[in-house]
């Protein structure tokens, strides 16, 4: 009984671990022992450099203690490659290149894609809708909170601190937040009633992660596992309204393959390898693989807002029909 009550009680407590505190690779020795010897050398302080440093690493606030660890990371990787060992992680990560100052140069590359894309999208999107479509201007937020949410995706994967950490999960949320809460309202025609209980519902749910996230309830794991059932909760109703009406909308295909996509380049997120050429992770390659994804998006957008726009009059907000 009492062997049971301590095996109880240590799975209790492994559950309660939020992050991973250290990985083989800055535990080890080689690693320590470079770290040691390079601030010594290298920095008056934790964050002054001896010596006047590139200007990438003072436009991107480098400190003499970050930048040690990053010439020990590498001195480390390249003892444990010599030795046939496996690559290690250094605080729960890959090792990666450092470009321009930026720690995950892929990552930073694929968001700003992803962001001039859904700007080059929006501004279409803006010529081929009218203002006055029903739609407009809710898809016109969603791409606000695209674009916001691949500015500090950029941030984030640049420069690596809780705040930018932060910002990258909240705005990352939010997107997906929003693309679930503008499909309702299309799929429920923006109906008074309905419009209203989505938008509080809505605005709760956001409002209650973000006070979680700054108040620091909420870890990497539990934040992903809101964006998957969010993201599910999205496929699974728009892939129902499309059942019900693919017949009638031919254009509907678009957000059926959307959501298909979606879910097959999401698995890259479930996939761990050490970085290709020492740039391209698994993470970076989903980023990468959004870029595309985010036109069939618009062009959805687009051609379903012309669709109403042909199709509904100014009574529009008053038509009973849920699903089309």
């Amino acid at each position: 009984m009492l062997k049971s009550v301590w095996i109880f009680f240590i799975i209790f407590q492994v559950c309660l671990v939020r992050n991973t505190v250290g990985s083989i690779g800055d535990k080890s020795q080689i690693y320590n022992q470079c770290l040691a010897l390079c601030r010594s050398s290298n920095c008056k302080n934790e964050t002054d450099f001896k010596e006047q440093p590139s200007l990438s690493l003072i436009l991107l606030h480098w400190s003499c203690k970050e930048d040690c660890s990053y010439i020990c990371t590498w001195r480390t990787v390249d003892y444990f490659v010599s030795h046939g060992l496996k690559i290690p992680q250094f605080h729960g990560k890959w090792p990666f290149i450092r470009l321009f100052g930026c720690q995950e140069p892929a990552s930073v590359l694929f968001s700003i894609l992803n962001f001039y894309m859904h700007w080059i999208m929006y501004q279409k999107f803006k010529r081929r809708v009218d203002r006055a479509n029903p739609m407009f201007h809710a898809w016109t937020y969603f791409s606000i909170i695209c674009l916001n949410g691949w500015f500090w995706s950029t941030v984030f994967h640049s420069r690596d601190w809780p705040f930018t950490e932060a910002m990258d999960y909240s705005c990352a949320f939010s997107m997906v937040l929003t693309l679930l809460y503008c499909m309702l309202l299309r799929i429920t025609n923006l109906r008074t009633k309905a419009f209203f209980v989505i938008t509080c519902g809505y605005v709760s749910i956001l409002c209650t992660h973000l006070s979680h996230l700054w108040s620091g309830r909420i870890n990497y794991g539990y934040n992903m596992m809101l964006n998957v059932t969010i993201g599910l909760t999205t496929v699974a109703t728009t892939m129902l309204w499309w059942y019900f009406n693919h017949n009638k909308l031919p254009y509907m295909y678009l957000i059926a393959w959307f959501n298909i996509l979606t879910i097959l380049m999401s698995l890259l997120e479930l996939v761990d390898f050490p970085p290709i050429f020492w740039i391209f992770d698994a993470h970076s390659l989903w980023h990468a693989s959004t870029v595309p994804l985010t036109i069939l998006l618009y062009r959805f957008m687009i051609t379903d807002c012309c669709y109403l726009k042909r199709y509904y009059d100014r009574s529009f907000f008053n038509i009973d029909h849920h699903w089309q």
